[in-house]
Formats: structure tokens, C-alpha cells, sequence
């Protein structure tokens, strides 16, 4: 069926009749026109709406145009601080890989397939090791067309190109995207992915569980999608941590049904892999804007969001854990 295109005034109306409440028509206009309709309606409206006893979705009593677009607006906010210390992680991450890699292979060694984990030494089949083999050299390629991509956008990659025919590694990891870096991690070889785990207390298996979701979540941020109620893949699941047993987070069919793949999931990695002194600035920052966002609310509870966010109860305590 086809969209036809509403005027704001119309749109007011068709909102009004499926039952939300304007306090400020004049302040509702002109924020539609700037984030348009299914930016803040359609995007937002998930907690806020029912079904009726003909199927037809309303909104609940006492809904407000203003709740939706100050959850926008405290979901635009959010995704500021969780991208700022994401990128911590992976400034710190990208350092680690560049420097034991380049100290084990030399400067230029990133695209010698032998330097990567190709399991051909292992026991594993065939099969296998030819997947393996495969995926590294996918990523060799990625490499190289991200260098090509950046000749013209990145000076310092222009420069090494042009002057020395290649860049060194050390310095290339800035222009890689925390994807490639993700996948650069899981196929060095053990003994690197050992050394680089240490620098975060985790062991190398758990950490590159971390980057997928980091990488995931950095994207989301990144290309402005919504946070509050967004998962991630299920092959990117969060290992059950010290964390989700300390803050008793409920378990269902021998699940923890919170901080598997939903934004506390992310928190709980920001958790571990964030120096504390970062983490506790991170977490003043998320719970100012959680009690700020609270005193907004009318139809709902911010534990409606909370829990949308997959927050469990007491989840302050995950500072002390």
C-alpha cells in the first residue's frame, strides 16, 4: 500500500486520534520537521503504543508527543557516550595489535598470509583449514582496498605510499575500521592474541567475542541508528560474565535474560575492557542521562526503558563487582 504524503498539521491529527496527547502543538511542528516523522514516531514509539480490540495499535493513556521526542532525544545523547568510550577501546586495541604484530613480522608484513593463525599446523580437517585460509585472505584484501580507499582521504596514508611504497602498520591501523581490526585480531596467531589479552585481564578467546561486539555496536553508533532497544547478532552474544552472576540478573532456560546482546551487554564490556577511572566517568555520564530522562516520563517508568535496554535492577552496582 502505498504512503501518501501528510502534511505536519495532518500527521498531528492522525496522532491525535489514535490518542496521543500534544502539550505544545507549535513545539511539536517544528521539531517534526526536523526529525521527521518516522525518525521520532515510528522509531520511538515502541513503549508507548497498544492494541486495541480491533488490532489497531493506539497509543496508551496519557501519551505524549513530548515523552517520544525527548526519548530521541536521550537515545541521540546516549549514543554519544557509548561511541566516545568505544573508541577508547579500540585506539587502545588498535596500538596493541599494531605494535606485537609489527615487533613479531616487521613493519610491511601485514599482507604475508603466513603471518596469520592459517591453522594448517593444527588438527583440524581439511575443510577447515581451507575456510581459514579463505577468510585471511578476505581480509588481506579488505586490507588493501582499505588502503587504496584512503590514498585520497588520509594525508599520512598518501604520504607513506607515495614516499615509501607502503605503510608501516603502526600507522595504518588508524585508517582500518574496528571490523577489519576485529577480524585482524581473530586471525593473528595465538601467542599475539595472548599477549594483547593480558593488557586487558581477559583471556584471548573472550576478548575477541568483545571486539564482534564492540565493532557492532560502534557501527550503530556511528550511522545514528537507535541504541536504546537494539541487539546485537546472535552469533555476537556475551559470554555469561562475573557480572551477571554478581548483579543476579535472571536466568531462563540457563540464559541470563539480560547483558546477553542488548546495550548492557555493551556495558558490561565497556566494564571490562575500560580502564576504571574511564568507566566510572562513563557511568556517571549514562546515569545522569537515565535520572534526567526520568523526570520526563508520564505514561511510562524509566524502568520501562531500562529494561527495554536490558538494565537490570541495581545495575549501579556493577562498579563495585
Amino acid at each position: 500500500m502505498l504512503k501518501e504524503f501528510r502534511t505536519i498539521d495532518k500527521q498531528i491529527e492522525i496522532l491525535k486520534n489514535r490518542g496521543l496527547i500534544f502539550d505544545d502543538e507549535g513545539f511539536a511542528k517544528e521539531k517534526l520537521l526536523e526529525t521527521n516523522y518516522y525518525n521520532t514516531i515510528n522509531g520511538y514509539k515502541r513503549l508507548f503504543v497498544a492494541v486495541d480490540e480491533h488490532g489497531n495499535e493506539i497509543f496508551k493513556n496519557n501519551a505524549k508527543y513530548e515523552e517520544l521526542f525527548y526519548l530521541s532525544e536521550f537515545d541521540r545523547s546516549m549514543r554519544t557516550v557509548y561511541l566516545e568510550n568505544i573508541l577508547k577501546v579500540e585506539n587502545r586495541l588498535k596500538t596493541l595489535v599494531a605494535y606485537y604484530f609489527s615487533e613479531e613480522y616487521g613493519h610491511d608484513n601485514y599482507l604475508k598470509i603466513d603471518n596469520f593463525d592459517t591453522l594448517k599446523a593444527s588438527s583440524n580437517k581439511d575443510k577447515v583449514v581451507e575456510k581459514r585460509i579463505k577468510n585471511i585472505q578476505y581480509l588481506i584484501s579488505s586490507i588493501q582496498k582499505e588502503i587504496a580507499d584512503s590514498i585520497e582521504k588520509k594525508d599520512y596514508i598518501n604520504h607513506y605510499i607515495m614516499k615509501h611504497g607502503y605503510v608501516p602498520l603502526w600507522v595504518l591501523v588508524n585508517a582500518l575500521s574496528l571490523g577489519t581490526i576485529s577480524k585482524f585480531y581473530e586471525f593473528m596467531k595465538q601467542p599475539l592474541r595472548v599477549k594483547i589479552a593480558k593488557h586487558f585481564n581477559v583471556n584471548e578467546g573472550d576478548l575477541c567475542i568483545y571486539i564482534k561486539m564492540l565493532a557492532f555496536w560502534r557501527n550503530l553508533c556511528a550511522h545514528d541508528e537507535r541504541l536504546y532497544d537494539s541487539t546485537s547478532f546472535k552469533k555476537i552474544s556475551l559470554p555469561d560474565t562475573r557480572y551477571h552472576s554478581a548483579l543476579n540478573i535472571p536466568i531462563q532456560g540457563n540464559q541470563y535474560i539480560q547483558g546477553k546482546n542488548d546495550l548492557f551487554a555493551l556495558t558490561i564490556v565497556l566494564r571490562i575492557l575500560l580502564f576504571e577511572k574511564d568507566f566510572n566517568h562513563f557511568y556517571n555520564k549514562v546515569n545522569g542521562r537515565i535520572y534526567s530522562m526520568a523526570s520526563k516520563l508520564e505514561s511510562i517508568s524509566i524502568e520501562d526503558i531500562k529494561k527495554t535496554m536490558g538494565f537490570p535492577y541495581g545495575w549501579g552496582q556493577i562498579r563495585k563487582s
